[in-house]
């Protein structure tokens, strides 16, 4: 007699569908594992950008950061968003690129009101290095003269801007020596003649010393006599302070 009517019937289709339980059961894993997305760097770098363009509202160096956070921000969005949702950080890009584009409006606006409201009324704004520096002095017969594109500005009221250099003190300074810029024209050594004046403060004014470009008003004079080494040009100051813009 067979044993085999002792053996409990077998279930093929609970078989079956137990082993695929189990299958589905392991093949599932950590669900978040499958649906992470990574970040594309557009985004972050378009923000970046976005937040440095910050520095447009106190110099021009920023607004050249908004104009690059405004180009680099448009092409974030359009690589992000053709990347097929492969990549994510729209958000990181649109804020770039929403900042950038407000520094540069705003600041840009902020630097033209500047630039047309430092310059005191019934002054001439004068470029030193290249309406004074730049044109150096002409000779006659061995002789020093202004040359004849500064001569005229000579005893005119000016508006200057360029660096103080060498002050001793910090604050009460009467005179200064002004260069046409913040040492570059010096080489390590002693300026030009015609790279420097030296400004006297007028009316008993005295004024503190300047790390950054200053601004200086004053009537503009000249001493074609001056020793070798010494400045030419000098100005009687009624005003001296901070740049508000480097141009």
């Amino acid at each position: 007699m067979s044993d085999t009517s002792l053996s409990p019937p077998m279930n093929s289709v609970s078989g079956t569908t137990s082993e695929s339980a189990n299958s589905s059961w392991a093949n599932q894993g950590d669900p978040d594992e499958f649906d992470y997305t990574p970040v594309s760097p557009w985004g972050p770098v378009a923000l970046v950008l976005g937040i440095g363009s910050l520095t447009g509202f106190f110099g021009i160096f920023g607004l050249g950061l908004a104009v690059v956070g405004v180009f680099v921000g448009f092409a974030a969005i359009i690589r992000i968003r053709s990347g097929g949702g492969l990549v994510k950080g729209t958000g990181f890009a649109i804020t770039g690129l929403i900042l950038s584009i407000l520094c540069l409006s705003l600041g840009s606006m902020k630097m033209a009101h500047a630039y047309q409201t430092e310059c005191p009324p019934e002054f001439l704004r004068v470029n030193f290095p290249n309406d004074i520096s730049d044109w150096q002095f002409a000779y006659y017969g061995g002789v020093r003269r202004l040359h004849p594109k500064v001569a005229p500005l000579i005893g005119q009221k000016v508006f200057l801007k360029g660096f103080m250099w060498e002050t001793q003190m910090s604050e009460g300074l009467e005179n200064f020596v002004f260069l046409k810029d913040n040492g570059e024209c010096c080489f390590g050594g002693s300026p030009k003649p015609f790279d420097m004046m030296v400004v006297n403060m007028t009316d008993g004014k005295t004024t503190k010393a300047f790390n950054g470009m200053v601004a200086v008003a004053g009537v503009l004079n000249a001493n074609v006599n001056a020793k070798e080494g010494e400045p030419v040009y000098t100005v009687d100051a009624v005003l001296v302070e901070e740049a508000q813009t480097r141009f």
